[in-house]
């Protein structure tokens, strides 16, 4: 009964610990594509600056 209930537990923190990989890596994304984004503003005004946050 022991053994079972290890694995159950391994088994979900194995699925989180995907989970927090996959929301890791598509915050990585969104953080590229908004500094992206920010970047053709700024081309698109006059006498704009860039400013680049490292997250």
């Amino acid at each position: 009964m022991t053994d079972n209930v290890e694995n159950l537990i391994l088994e979900h923190l194995r699925a989180l610990r995907a989970g927090q990989d996959r929301l890791e890596s598509e915050m990585r994304e969104v953080g590229a594509r908004l500094t992206s984004l920010e970047a053709g503003m700024a081309v698109g005004r006059p006498g704009a600056t860039l400013r680049v946050q490292s997250v």
